[in-house]
């Protein structure tokens, strides 16, 4: 990784350790613009904009 101290030499946990790195926010609010690491994050948060959330 790059970006943190683990060194990973195969290719899937790499991949799985980009996927959840927190620092790393690639899914982004259309209506807020606000970041998100995850996408089931990001479709949470989108309740809110659709009056769906508490």
């Amino acid at each position: 990784c790059q970006e943190g101290s683990q060194s990973l030499s195969r290719c899937p946990d790499l991949m799985v350790h980009v996927q959840f790195n927190p620092r790393e926010k690639p899914y982004r609010c259309l209506e807020c613009k606000q970041r998100f690491s995850q996408i089931f994050n990001l479709f949470y948060h989108q309740r809110v904009h659709t009056g769906e959330g508490s």
